[in-house]
């Protein structure tokens, strides 16, 4: 059912939040009742200075629909809500219309399934959640800063299935925080499940901080696998064969964490590329940067290699590009002026496969070439041209 704007707005006004007609069916006509009396909660003249427990039933069923508390006029205190004339929720609100108390919701046979505390429309402290079968869903705990809040979830095998950790215990009695999050002095180990037995991931704990993370492929071999030290994480990802595919380092002494080193696998094990990072300054901020970019061919020689450098005239970097033997097939120097610009400066040169140099050229700081020189694989010198804007050439003249 599709429910209209002006409805929708309606259940914006504080007076008539989360009323049943709010929370059910958008076209149900309430018949409501104090003492005996008929109220009605939209005009005000109705319920003015009363107390006591307003009762609303839908008129077509005669079904109970809510229970609402007056005091001296005000809409605040207990307020219950029902579904078929059967409670589903009941929360208490304060003078302002916000959640200010206990709030909890049922199943329909009674079992509690939420239970939490608000201050001000805010949840804080213990939040609880059950199966309708009475096991634990889930204990969390929320403070009033970032820094409190920790959470223990389970699955209806009630196997844990996911956990976040304060920096001190919060879930007792109800969970055992203390000992999960490792806050007794010694690493705890924690295993994570889904729903149906598969195990997903595993934790190391110390004081609530990750020391070694495993997640798991279906098959049950490591996807991903964190470990974290005083001074590097590094994290590794796997095929569900079993190889290793990407590894990423970063340093754990700067805030936030940088990225030091991350290295990529083909499929069948070969490192295939390795990126490193670190601290360079320039115009006066320390900025983590990619200083080095290499490729591997899959016989492990080296592919091409791409370093960067500051320098006067600005990013510079440096590209080596090699045969499968080793060997370098060319040498080239790049001004960065930003994405996907770079202008070619110095002298390029080429190789052939028996490193004899083969070809040069010649840049100015503009990034126009100047020069070209060639030779065979001898050393013969085949050609030695001055090159104009236009492409034009003409046979070098000192």
């Amino acid at each position: 059912m599709t429910i209209s704007t002006k409805f929708v707005l309606r259940c914006l006004f504080p007076v008539f939040a989360i009323s049943a007609l709010c929370m059910s069916n958008a076209m149900a006509i309430e018949d409501c009742e104090m003492n005996k009396e008929s109220v009605n909660s939209a005009n005000g003249s109705t319920t003015a200075g009363k107390t006591g427990i307003m009762k609303c039933v839908d008129r077509n069923t005669g079904k109970l629909v809510r229970e609402q508390e007056l005091r001296a006029g005000v809409f605040m205190g207990l307020v219950r809500y029902y579904k078929d004339g059967v409670l589903f929720k009941e929360r208490n609100v304060n003078e302002h219309g916000n959640t200010d108390g206990q709030s909890r919701e049922f199943a329909p046979n009674g079992q509690v399934l939420r239970e939490e505390n608000y201050v001000n429309g805010s949840t804080r402290g213990l939040v609880r959640e059950w199966y309708p079968n009475g096991a634990a869903k889930r204990i969390s705990f929320i403070g009033e800063n970032p820094k409190e809040k920790a959470t223990v979830k389970y699955t209806q095998d009630k196997q844990l299935s996911a956990i976040e950790c304060a920096d001190k215990p919060l879930l007792a009695p109800h969970a055992n925080d203390a000992a999960l999050c490792g806050f007794n002095g010694k690493p705890s180990k924690v295993q994570l499940y889904a729903e149906g037995g598969r195990l997903r991931s595993q934790f190391t704990l110390l004081a609530g901080e990750i020391q070694q993370a495993s997640y798991f492929h279906d098959n049950g071999k490591p996807e991903t696998v964190d470990e974290v030290g005083t001074k590097q994480k590094t994290r590794k990802l796997y095929s569900d064969t079993g190889i290793l595919l990407k590894e990423t380092a970063w340093n754990v002494t700067e805030k936030p964490a940088a990225i030091e080193r991350e290295v990529e696998y083909h499929e069948t094990g070969p490192k295939v590329r390795e990126q490193l990072y670190a601290f360079l300054e320039k115009d006066g901020r320390r900025q983590n940067r990619l200083i080095s970019d290499a490729s591997f061919y899959l016989n492990g020689q080296p592919k091409r290699s791409e370093k960067f450098t500051l320098e006067s005239k600005g990013d510079i970097k440096e590209v080596r590009n090699y045969f499968d033997s080793g060997k370098m097939s060319s040498l080239e120097r790049y001004v960065y002026e930003g994405r996907y610009r770079e202008r070619p400066v110095g002298v390029h040169q080429s190789f052939a496969q028996n490193g004899t140099l083969v070809r040069e050229s010649y840049y100015d700081e503009r990034g126009r070439i100047q020069r070209e020189r060639s030779w065979d694989e001898n050393g013969m010198l085949l050609a030695d041209d001055q090159v104009y804007e236009d492409g034009s050439r003409k046979a070098f003249s000192k």
